[in-house]
Order: C-alpha cells, then sequence, then structure tokens
C-alpha cells in the first residue's frame, strides 16, 4: 500500500510541498528516470505544449506572429534573434523552487523541487526529442495561407534556443552539457537562459567551463529586500535571498552577455525608497543590460495581484529612466511597447544592442 506523502515537510533546509508525487518510469536499457503523471502531461498538452518526460516545448505567439509577417518580440528588436526560428523550451518543466506571485503560470502546482541526477534524460535525447514536438505543433501553419513559408520551412530547425518556459531550468543537473550541445548544431545562433538564481553552484560550473555558458544569461530579480523577496519570490529554500547574492557574485565574473529582468509590480517594488537597493543588487551583479518589464494580469497570477498593479508602459518607462538615472553607469536605450518593456545599458559594457524598428513593437 502507497504511503501518503504529508502535505508540507522539511528537509536540507527547503519546504517541499506535496502537489504530486514523482513519478519513475524504467527504460528498455534499465534506467529509472523521472515522469510526469498523465493528468499534469494532458494539462500541458491541452494548452500546446509538446511534453517529453520532464521536459516541454512550446511555440509561443510571437514566433507565431513572426512566422505571419505580424510582429517580432522584444529579443528580435534588442538582440537580433530570428523569431520565427526560436525555440522555447524547459528542461524540468514542472519544477520551481520558488513560487513568485506575478508569474502567470500555476505556481501553486510547481511544488516538487527534488530532482535526481541519476534519474533525468540525456540532453541530448531532450533535445531531439522536443525539436520533433516542436515541428509538430508547426505543422498547422502549412494550412495557414497568411504563414510566410520561407519563414515556416526556417523555423522547423531552430537557430535561437530560449531556456525558460515554465520551471526553472537550472534545476535540470546537466544544463550546462546542453547549452554545449546545442552549441555544436549546425543552426545555432544565440542560447537565452532565463533563471532565478536559486543554485549558485550551476553559476560556478559556467565560471569553470566557459564553453557552457550562454549567449545570454538572465537573473529575475524583483526584490530589493530580503522581506521583499520573501513575499514575492517565496523561495522554498529559507536561505533563498542568500542564494541570490551568492548568484550575483559569481554571475559577476561570466564572459557571456549578462542580463538582470526586473518585473515591475505597480506599488509593490518600484517605490522610490527602494532605488538604493537595487543599485546595491545590480552593482553586485553588474549586468551588461537590465530589462524592466511590466507584470501582467495573466492567468494564475489574477488570483494574487490586482490589475491596477499593471503598469502602463509610459509607466515603466519612467521607472526605467528613474533607475538608469539613480545607477549612473546605466543608459537608458529603448522599449517595446507592445511587451511593456524598457531596456538599460551598462556604459562600458562590450556589448550592444541591435535596434531594429518594427511597426508592430
Amino acid at each position: 500500500m502507497r504511503t501518503k506523502q504529508p502535505t508540507v515537510e522539511k528537509k536540507d533546509g527547503a519546504l517541499y510541498y506535496r502537489a504530486w508525487d514523482n513519478e519513475v518510469e524504467t527504460k528498455d536499457d534499465g534506467s529509472d528516470v523521472l515522469r510526469l503523471p498523465k493528468k499534469v502531461v494532458d494539462d500541458l498538452e491541452k494548452k500546446q505544449y509538446g511534453v517529453y518526460g520532464h521536459s516541454a516545448v512550446q511555440v509561443c505567439g510571437w514566433t507565431k506572429k513572426s512566422i505571419k509577417d505580424d510582429g517580432v518580440c522584444y529579443k528580435q528588436k534588442f538582440y537580433g534573434i530570428e523569431c520565427h526560428s526560436c525555440m522555447e523550451f524547459s528542461p524540468a518543466v514542472m519544477w520551481c523552487q520558488e513560487n513568485c506571485s506575478f508569474c502567470w503560470r500555476p505556481m501553486e502546482f510547481m511544488k516538487n523541487i527534488e530532482i535526481d541526477a541519476e534519474k533525468v534524460d540525456d540532453f541530448k535525447e531532450i533535445i531531439d526529442n522536443l525539436m520533433q514536438k516542436r515541428k509538430k505543433l508547426l505543422n498547422g501553419f502549412n494550412a495557414n495561407h497568411g504563414a510566410n513559408m520561407e519563414k515556416l520551412k526556417e523555423a522547423q530547425d531552430p537557430s535561437h534556443f530560449a531556456i525558460s518556459l515554465s520551471g526553472e531550468p537550472t534545476m535540470y543537473p546537466h544544463l550546462d552539457k546542453m547549452v554545449e550541445y546545442l552549441k555544436t548544431l549546425p543552426k545555432t545562433k544565440s542560447i537565452f537562459i532565463v533563471t532565478n538564481a536559486q543554485i549558485p553552484e550551476f553559476f560556478e560550473k559556467l565560471e569553470q567551463n566557459p564553453q557552457a555558458q550562454p549567449t545570454q544569461l538572465y537573473i529575475s530579480l524583483e526584490a530589493p529586500t530580503k522581506e521583499i523577496f520573501n513575499s514575492v519570490n517565496m523561495s522554498l529554500y529559507e536561505d533563498g535571498w542568500e542564494r541570490l547574492g551568492k548568484s550575483l557574485d559569481v554571475y559577476s565574473r561570466l564572459d557571456c552577455r549578462r542580463l538582470v529582468r526586473f518585473t515591475q509590480i505597480k506599488g509593490l517594488n518600484d517605490k522610490d525608497e527602494y532605488l538604493e537597493n537595487y543599485k546595491e543588487l545590480v552593482n553586485q551583479g553588474n549586468p551588461d543590460f537590465v530589462e524592466i518589464k511590466a507584470y501582467m494580469h495573466l492567468g494564475m497570477s489574477q488570483g494574487r495581484h490586482t490589475k491596477e498593479q499593471m503598469p502602463e508602459f509610459v509607466e515603466v518607462v519612467e521607472f526605467a529612466k528613474k533607475l538608469a538615472n539613480y545607477l549612473g553607469n546605466y543608459d537608458y536605450v529603448d522599449a517595446a511597447p507592445n511587451s511593456r518593456i524598457a531596456l538599460l545599458r551598462r556604459s562600458d559594457s562590450k556589448y550592444t544592442v541591435h535596434l531594429e524598428r518594427y511597426e508592430n513593437q
């Protein structure tokens, strides 16, 4: 008889909330690998995710728009990625050690933070299978009269990889090896990773092996103080704030393009009194760029924040310019209205921005 897991348990300084029990599949070679329950897979597939094991891929709305020549995302505008040929995926789609209040995903459902390094899929196997899943998701465009067939053909083999979709990608223990493998693919031009920086050891791996560093590495930074971090990011680690600090220290020494992403929640984390705190954190990480992005009142976040906490584009630009002025060594560069995002660049960064103009931005 299976013993029912407790709702909450404490282990190694972390709180574990059991939304479901990890399932294990035994492969033909006898190895055990983590798997999501069928009800979770079914729910993801209904939302047009392609699922393989503990990983998933999705064709984002901007990729669809680009294929139909109906606009591109801010990442193409700022950094020159090919939006139609972008593959957004996660090797740990339903695992995360933070329950961020602003996340539109069902963070209440992401309570499992145990990933056994001996029970995960091989990084090459993940990429190969997710690329096939993505091709199937793109099949519908063949009958779409508004699709640019040349772009659709190019989109079959991605040139850009955005490792950020859902969950926390650095929880996959071989993410560094996965980046190295992606770099060997003939069409690869860029790789972006977005992380909550709760695993300092991941940054140490990148420092020791520059070949494993992505093109651009994002750290999500939404809290100026430990108190706000605990209420907004809600790390399942008791030392989550300290983990963020350790990660920022190592991050500052990496040689890839580094970026801090700040989600602005109106009236909560964008007060003038926090500017000095943000200055200290930004200086600690020393990123090349800072993105200020509006909290969007979407999905599950609607039950955690009010619509009034979603900043207008002009408010994002206003805060971005105020932050740039306070930092002193960062310049306001540009913004993308449709994404409600503004960009700052460190004055002495060796990296520049793309800054092409698009009608639908």
